[in-house]
């Protein structure tokens, strides 16, 4: 078993390899992504039950805490992909980074919007200059 997997980790690691396994998969799983997606979103914002605090506002907080916990996963991982890039010269990670990087500003524009509106009800204001706020803006 060892050795099947450290050939899928050496062929995984060739572009050629990846690109002819990741078109031959993604068909597959581009449906199942949405529909996981969609479920997700109708079970957060009209399934959850209401605050008994926050009312109704309170449900966009499943869309804003994972929407900051993958962008900056997938911060970390540009990190990790970039210190691979430049150590041990692989190509799959600068392919990485260059898939990474919408994933990440995407999720850090959706994590900004959420969190504005859940504000607005919350303390009343759309921003305040709390440092994970601004850390998250300059991200």
């Amino acid at each position: 078993m060892w050795k099947t997997i450290k050939r899928w980790y050496h062929q995984l690691g060739s572009p050629r390899y990846f690109y002819r396994f990741s078109s031959a998969v993604l068909p597959w799983l581009t449906p199942i992504a949405v529909l996981v997606l969609l479920v997700g979103l109708v079970w957060g914002l009209a399934y959850a039950p209401v605050d008994r605090y926050q009312g109704n506002s309170y449900r966009i907080i499943y869309i804003h805490v994972p929407a900051s916990s993958a962008a900056l996963m997938g911060y970390i991982a540009m990190g990790v992909a970039g210190l691979v890039a430049l150590v041990w010269r692989m190509k799959m990670a600068e392919v990485a980074l260059k898939a990474l990087a919408p994933f990440g500003a995407v999720l850090t524009a959706v994590s900004l919007v959420t969190g504005s509106l859940w504000g607005k009800p919350t303390w009343g204001t759309y921003w305040q200059w709390d440092a994970r706020m601004t850390s998250m803006l300059i991200l």
